[in-house]
């Protein structure tokens, strides 16, 4: 396996007629990583200091690309619900994915959770009318896309978020690739998600590619930071 640059190999899991059976199973495995690894923590701290910041703010619409079936987000709604300190805000959270199986299941798991809601959209489409919005997060989707798509929907998510953007997305390295295959074997069943594991962190990103992202887009106000479990949060500020 190379590191040097990012694999163009496609996932498994991206593909639509994937049977529901290994889709559930796949997306069961992840979440067991996420939980383990602190994964999704990353974005909701995130996100928490990206609302924090602007006290005076009372209703928010925080929308999440790529939302799978969800988990991450009814992490992200349960965590602003159960705050220790009292919040007198409105967050509306809305889930977009391309596949049509994840958003059914995402429904159905998040029966009775209050503000929450999800949709099927195309990340490449998106407009104002469908995602216009506050806060776009996209957590463990970016690494999906070729570069120029990446760059494609950043520019969209720019113009779309009135607040920022919040990526939280996989370092590339020898060392992650080799500790995922352990992991995997201990933790995980699902052969899709032991595959495409393998293949998500050959196709994810060094810090100076990033730093090329931004710099193609011009972007004004960004940091990048290299978290645990090799990861890294991009946040874009647009306002």
């Amino acid at each position: 396996m190379n590191f040097d640059k990012r694999s163009n190999a496609p996932e498994l899991m991206d593909d639509p007629e994937l049977p529901e059976a290994d889709l559930r199973l796949a997306l069961k495995d992840l979440a067991v990583v996420n939980k383990y690894l602190g994964g999704n923590k990353i974005t909701i701290n995130a996100l928490e200091d990206m609302i924090t910041s602007q006290p005076d703010k009372k209703h928010w619409r925080v929308i999440d690309v790529g939302c799978g079936d969800g988990e991450v987000l009814r992490q992200i709604a349960r965590h602003f619900e159960n705050l220790d300190y009292k919040i007198d805000y409105k967050i509306d959270f809305i889930g977009l994915d391309i596949n049509e199986k994840s958003i059914a299941r995402a429904i159905k798991k998040s029966e009775g959770i209050s503000h929450l809601t999800f949709s099927t959209q195309n990340i490449l489409t998106l407009d104002a009318a469908t995602a216009g919005c506050d806060i776009i997060l996209c957590t463990l989707t970016m690494h999906h896309f070729t570069d120029q798509q990446i760059c494609t929907f950043i520019k969209t998510f720019v113009q779309l978020a009135s607040t920022g953007v919040i990526i939280n997305d996989l370092q590339r390295s020898k060392i992650a690739y080799r500790l995922f295959q352990l992991f995997s074997g201990i933790f995980m069943k699902s052969k899709i998600a032991k595959y495409d594991g393998k293949v998500s962190i050959a196709r994810a990103f060094k810090k100076e590619e990033l730093e090329t992202y931004s710099k193609q887009l011009a972007l004004d106000s960004y940091f990048i930071q290299w978290k645990w479990a090799f990861r890294y949060l991009w946040v874009i500020k647009t306002i």
